[in-house]
Formats: structure tokens, sequence, C-alpha cells
């Protein structure tokens, strides 16, 4: 049992945070309730004679752990706010957990356990009576619950990678068990399996449940909400972020703010994201939530009143960006047209065209890589971003469908849907859909996954069984992203009818759900056809033109990456230059140049005829004349006097 709280906490972003400063001590202190109980608490302080802003964490993972952690620096980011010269810290265990097990009462709303801390913290010497609120996940959600209390000396709430409302989706995607997740949950003791599967579809006890959960109008304090485009559920935050800043009290609606980063559950704040990594990011949530805390709690004059009401990493380029209204950002919608022979393309498809197909064996299920899987009892599970070529798309039982090799960027900002029309031979099934960015180099990186069950295609309510060999359109909805595909990568739809066991499988019988029953093989099918279209619909702040036939490319003269990307020429961070690496299959006379966004050349890496073979320059942020240029985006072109390839740099100082 400890090994595996001790993996959660890591999941929770406290084992993964860094601490920038010394060990500090920790006192363990005792916190009274209005019902007469104790929660056991730990207080960090470097002096308990100086009255200092306290940050509260409420945590169900076990406070201790926290005692051999603080002031240890940790390689990669972090997401801790951790600054002792000028915060205390309490961290408590919640009612009926750990050292506050006696505390348990059955059903009790710890959100007034939250109000009895914040209340008898600002009454202590320590405490100069102003409160904040942190954490993520599970000690998110508390947040929310402690603000609905409104204690009085609660001043800010920073919660993270979770929203307030519980709901239907929490525990079904797409009308399919999330059964890695919820058996996760249930080991953890939030929650039994029974308890979700007896209610497999959006009855009156998931609305009433959604009801009563439901009151961003009961939130008096300034929020700074977190969350990370690979979490589990990046949608809901921004949907309880929209709700905050039009229902919660009005003199806070316009302070509350919104982070999304290229992070995963187990890993905000940290650079490395499944098989990605993201350098720029790494940080981003300690240092903006000391901001945030200093300006609410210190009183720091620091201009957070004026900050971005919404700061968005733009993965692919690689970029912070801000807006106002998230819902603004995007202006268009591009759709790409499922054709034969697996392209993805923006062009209708043609008339009588046959369907693809594929077969589906629930004893044989499409498995789960990478994604937003949450099993914090397997410290080796492939999270995130990663390559699915050999472990799902090698496999017989998907489709593929690809754009070409993209000629310019195309940029994605807000939710995707897919659009298919489809038959099976079978009274249920599902479809799923994995949306991945295929590199240069052919690896395919997973960036979002959906599912949608057949028999809920019309709606989470009421239950509709197919007729074989019928043709249905369902949309199977994926979250939302900011990422720019760009030249040189191909956008891939991987569509099968599992991800298991990120989601349960389908038994293809027809019977009741979840329920023992025999597994039937099915032939599922997609149309492609003028009459019949199927396609992705692509958010996008402006309409993309994807070219319909991939421009030329010969064999072995390909860009295989360049890193770090962005790269720092200035030191802050990483080496002061970006490698470029490139491979030639046969001796080639080749002008590697790197150019601005209007074409002019920046600086001439190479001219030369050079065997076959791998090679590796370096750019350091200099023009021809030596000179350093300005932080911005840069194309590195590599060309042979036929073929020209471009790929993204971001030079950031």
């Amino acid at each position: 049992m400890r090994n595996y709280i001790f993996l959660l906490l890591s999941l929770e972003t406290f084992l993964s945070t860094s601490f920038a400063q010394s060990r500090s001590s920790y006192i363990p202190i005792t916190i009274p309730t209005r019902d007469h109980k104790n929660l056991a608490a730990d207080l960090y302080a470097l002096d308990t004679t100086t009255a200092l802003p306290v940050i509260l964490i409420q945590t169900p993972y076990n406070k201790n752990f926290y005692r051999t952690r603080v002031g240890v620096p940790e390689a990669g980011g972090s997401a801790f706010p951790y600054d002792s010269l000028h915060y205390n810290y309490v961290v408590l265990d919640w009612r009926g957990r750990f050292g506050s097990r006696d505390a348990d009462v059955p059903g009790y709303d710890r959100g007034l356990d939250g109000y009895d801390a914040v209340e008898w913290i600002a009454q202590q010497k320590w405490s100069n009576g102003k409160i904040g609120t942190w954490g993520g996940s599970a000690l998110g959600q508390i947040q929310f619950q402690t603000a609905r209390q409104h204690p009085p000396h609660l001043v800010c709430s920073v919660p993270m990678i979770k929203d307030f409302k519980t709901k239907y989706s929490d525990y079904y995607y797409g009308g399919v068990f999330r059964k890695e997740h919820v058996e996760s949950l249930a080991k953890l003791g939030f929650l039994t399996v029974q308890t979700i599967l007896d209610h497999p579809a959006n009855d009156l006890v998931w609305r009433v449940v959604e009801n009563n959960s439901n009151y961003p109008d009961d939130i008096a304090v300034p929020m700074l909400l977190i969350s990370g485009w690979f979490d589990h559920f990046p949608d809901d935050v921004i949907r309880a972020f929209a709700d905050l800043r039009a229902q919660s009290a009005a003199p806070v609606r316009a302070q509350h703010r919104l982070i999304m980063g290229p992070w995963l559950h187990t890993a905000v704040g940290k650079a490395q994201q499944g098989q990605l990594t993201y350098p720029h990011a790494a940080g981003i949530p300690d240092s903006l939530t000391l901001r945030f805390f200093d300006y609410y709690l210190r009183d720091i004059r620091n201009g957070q009143d004026r900050d971005p009401i919404v700061r968005y990493y733009q993965m692919g380029v690689n970029e912070w960006r801000t807006t106002n209204d998230w819902s603004a950002v995007r202006h268009s919608t591009l759709k790409l047209y499922l054709q034969a022979g697996g392209r993805l393309v923006p062009t209708q498809p043609p008339d009588n065209a046959p369907p693809d197909s594929f077969h589906y064996d629930p004893r044989d299920p499409s498995p789960a890589v990478g994604g937003s899987r949450f099993n914090p009892f397997n410290p080796n599970l492939p999270v995130g971003p990663q390559d699915l070529r050999q472990t799902v798309e090698s496999r017989t039982d998907v489709l593929i469908y690809s754009t070409p090799v993209l000629d310019q960027d195309l940029v994605i900002d807000g939710a995707i849907k897919v659009s298919l029309l489809v038959a099976s031979n079978r009274q249920d099934t599902d479809f799923a859909v994995r949306l991945c960015d295929v590199y240069p180099d052919g690896r395919s990186l997973l960036m979002t996954q959906g599912i949608r069950r057949m028999r809920f295609r019309n709606s989470y309510t009421n239950e509709e069984l197919m007729q074989p060999r019928q043709i249905y359109p369902v949309t199977i909805e994926l979250q939302n992203l900011a990422i720019t595909f760009l030249p040189g990568h191909r956008l891939r739809l991987v569509i099968s009818s599992s991800d298991y066991p990120h989601f349960d499988i389908n038994l293809n019988n027809g019977g009741a759900l979840y329920a023992p029953g025999d597994t039937l093989l099915a032939t599922n099918y997609i149309y492609h056809e003028a009459n019949y279209p199927s396609f992705i619909s692509l958010p996008t702040p402006f309409v993309t033109n994807v070219q319909a036939q991939p421009p030329t490319l010969p064999e072995g003269f390909r860009v295989e990456q360049n890193f770090p990307n962005p790269f720092d020429a200035s030191k802050t961070f990483g080496p002061p230059f970006t490698t470029i690496a490139f491979h030639l299959e046969k001796n080639t006379r080749i002008k590697l140049t790197i150019i601005n966004l209007i074409g002019q050349t920046v600086r001439t890496l190479s001219e030369e005829t050079l065997a076959a073979g791998n090679h590796l320059k370096q750019w350091d942020g200099r023009n021809d004349a030596g000179e350093r240029v300005a932080a911005g985006p840069y194309l590195l072109r590599l060309e042979n006097g036929k073929h020209v390839q471009l790929k993204r740099i971001l030079l950031v100082k």
C-alpha cells in the first residue's frame, strides 16, 4: 500500500514538485473541526514567530510523504509553488485518511473541514490571516468545496487538473466505461466500481449528482486554474473556467486566470511528456502560481491583475500564447475527408467508393498505448505522446487515414470532432479514434483519443441498438488541443473498435452492458463516398490549405530532427545552439540554410557535397554576419537542387 500511495503522490504533482530552496522542517499540528474531531496536519515554517501568509494543501494521500521531499530539487521542472521566505505551508490529511483516520464520518462534507482549517490557521501566531489553497486533482476538487463554504480568511485558490462538477462523463467517455481510470479510483478508496457500473447510461442519478456539484455561483475568491492538453479532462477545466468567469461572484469574475500547458496529469510543470520534451513549459505552473499568490496574499503589485486571462501552449511550434477568451481563438472549421487508400484530404469523396472494413475481436482488443491513461499502480505505464506504429498501427484491426505531407502549418485550437458514417454486422459495437502527429522520421505520436458506443450514438440517456449492415452516423468527440502540425509532418487518424484497457471492451452481442456474455467477432465498416462522407472537423484560427497530393520528396533525403526546439542562444536553458540532424542515402550536393518567415536567407550552414549517411549541423542563433538575430520562428531549409524540405525552429532569446 505504501508503494501505491507513493505512486499516487507522484500523480497528483506533489512528488513531482521541485522545491527551489533549502529543506524545511515540519511541525506536527492538530486542527479541530466543528464536530469536535481533529485533523492531522504538518506545518512548514522557517520561523514560527513570524506571521506570514499560509498556503493550505488538503491531501487524501498522506501528508507524511511531504516530510522527506520539501526542499529537494527535481530535474525537469515542477508545479509546486514553494517559497519558504514569504509563505508558511500547512499540509493536512483529509478526514478519514491516514493521520485523520479517526475523524471519519461517512458522507461528511469535506468542504466544511476546509472552512474550519482556514479559519483555525488564520488565528495562529505564524499566520497573518491571509490563506491561499493549492493542489491538483483530488487536491484541486477540495479547494472548490472549501471555497464554496466561504471561509472569511480564504483569499485565493489554485486548483489544478480538476473541475468542480461530478458527472457521467467523468466515468464514461462516449458512453464507454473508463475502465482503467475508474478501477484505479476504486483502489484508491474514492468509489466502488460496481456503483459506477450500476449506471451505464446518463440516468437520473447522474443528473442529480451533476446538479448538486454545479456551483460556480458559490465561488467568491479569485482562482487560477491549471491543466494540460494531455490530461484526463482538459475540456472540463476549460468549461469550469468559463463558468467561473460568467457565474461566480461579480467582484471576482474578472480575476480568474487559466493556464493550459503541454502536460500530463502525472507531470504538470515538467518538460518530459511521454516521448516528447517541452523545455519551454518546464516550471511554468510554480512560477505563475507564486506570482498569483504574491499579488493576492502579499499585496505585491506585480501586474497580475493585467496578466492575460488565458495562457496556452501551442504544441508543435512550442510557443506560449495568450487570449482573453479561449473560445474566440478559433474562427474557422477545416474539414478533412476520409477517402480510399487511407487518404485524409479537404476534397469531397467521389461517388460510389466502397467502404473500408476491419474485424474487431473483443478477445484481442486494440491495446491502449499512451494518451490520457490513469493507473498510478503501474509506474511503467506508457502515457502521453507515444509512437503507435508497432503496437497499434501494425495490427489488422485498425484503419489508418493520413493527410499528405504538409507543406505549411496546420493549426488546431479547440475541440475536435470525427464524424463517421458506419455500419456493422452486429447490433452494437464501438468506434475508437486516435489522432496522431506523424513526424518526418515516421514516428506516429498519439496526441489525443476518443471513443463512442454505438447504442449511445444519439443519446447517452437512451440505448438504441443497430440493424446489421444499416448505415448510421456517429460522432466521436476529441478533447481540446492547441497544436500546430508542422511542414513535413502529417495528421493521422487511427480508427479501431477498442482502446483497451483505457476503455472497456464491447462484447458486440447487443446484450446488457458490463454483464457476462458471449463475445462476438464484428465486421465494422466506414463509408467515404459522396452520399456518405466521413470527415474530421478541425477548429483553426484560419482555413488551412492542405494539399490534396503530397509534395515529392526523394528517398533518403530528409531532415530527421533538430534539438532543442525551441532553443535559447543566450544560454538561459540548454545549449546555446540547436543541432540539426539530416540523412542522405547517397552522395548528394545539398544546401542547408536558415530562412525567416518571408523567405529571406538568414544563415547558410552548409553548401557542399556530402557523403551518404547521417549528418549534424548546428545553428547558434546568429546570421551570416555573426550577429544575433531576433527571437522568433525561423525555418530550416534543406535542398538538393530539385527538392526542398522545411522545418520550423523557434529561437526564444
